[in-house]
């Protein structure tokens, strides 16, 4: 794993030479306390020519009046900084994981859409991709994951980011319940367009360990029927390359900073 060096800026999973943390921190501390040697000097030579006694002499303040903004914007750099860095390890961990990822056209499916029409992994070529697993009775992390995608692709519209071509497809894991009509009425809550994918258990299992989701049936302890599964989002390039993950929760500004490198 390569961490970042002080005075490196991370953006995305590439490193400039753009200080972040090497200008503003160390020599806000470094001002701070040559503040406090100065100021302690002037009153000790001072002290020498009055008739004031030691401890008339205030001692020094710390941090010096003044600095008290530098030492916030410090801080704030330090912050900034820190993001970055959790941004540029999440994106070495996707292209990690990504090393000898299959391609989408190297996993092979055969499913059924929400208007009962096959559909193969080679339909989704030639496109940006956005592909998560999940059910339609899935209380939060499904409506809160598409809600996610939804609003990111909303922002980068409105940013003059052309989104168009983008291809989200939300690929169930109860065959049992979600049949293509519950699919239709479901993804039709969402205001972006959504294709979903069904098929029998042994399809839903074939697609799943092609691209290692995990996904067991489980029951409350009211005997609803829940699924533990995968919650991340699979990222491909409109050749069908692997291009990262979205997981569960990443903060808005990764989503968005992921989602427009995938339109590019």
């Amino acid at each position: 794993m390569i961490w970042p060096t002080f005075g490196d800026t991370v953006i995305g999973d590439t490193v400039t030479g753009d200080t972040v943390f090497g200008d503003t921190g160390p020599r806000c501390v470094g001002f701070g306390l040559q503040a406090i040697i100065e100021a302690t000097t002037s009153r000790r030579m001072t002290s020498q020519n009055s008739p004031e006694s030691p401890s008339d002499i205030p001692p020094p303040e710390w941090p010096p009046k003044g600095h008290h903004t530098l030492l916030i914007i410090a801080a704030g750099v330090l912050f900034a900084g820190l993001c970055a860095a959790v941004f540029w390890l999440s994106e070495r961990q996707a292209q990690k994981m990504g090393t000898g990822f299959p391609q989408l056209q190297e996993q092979a499916f055969s499913l059924t859409d929400q208007n009962g029409v096959m559909r193969s992994n080679e339909d989704f070529l030639g496109a940006p991709l956005a592909m998560f697993f999940g059910y339609t009775y899935c209380p939060d992390v499904c409506p809160m994951t598409l809600s996610v995608l939804q609003i990111a692709i909303d922002e980068l519209s409105e940013s003059g980011v052309d989104a168009s071509d983008l291809q989200v497809v939300f690929v169930t894991v109860d065959h049992e319940r979600d049949t293509p009509e519950q699919l239709a009425a479901y993804l039709s809550l969402f205001d972006m367009p959504v294709t979903g994918l069904t098929g029998d258990a042994e399809a839903l299992k074939a697609v799943q360990k092609s691209f290692g989701i995990y996904a067991k049936r489980v029951a409350d302890t009211d005997g609803v029927v829940l699924w533990d599964h995968s919650s991340a989002v699979y990222l491909y390039d409109r050749g069908g390359a692997f291009s990262g993950t979205i997981v569960f929760e990443e903060p808005a500004d990764f989503v968005r900073q992921k989602m427009e490198r995938l339109l590019r």
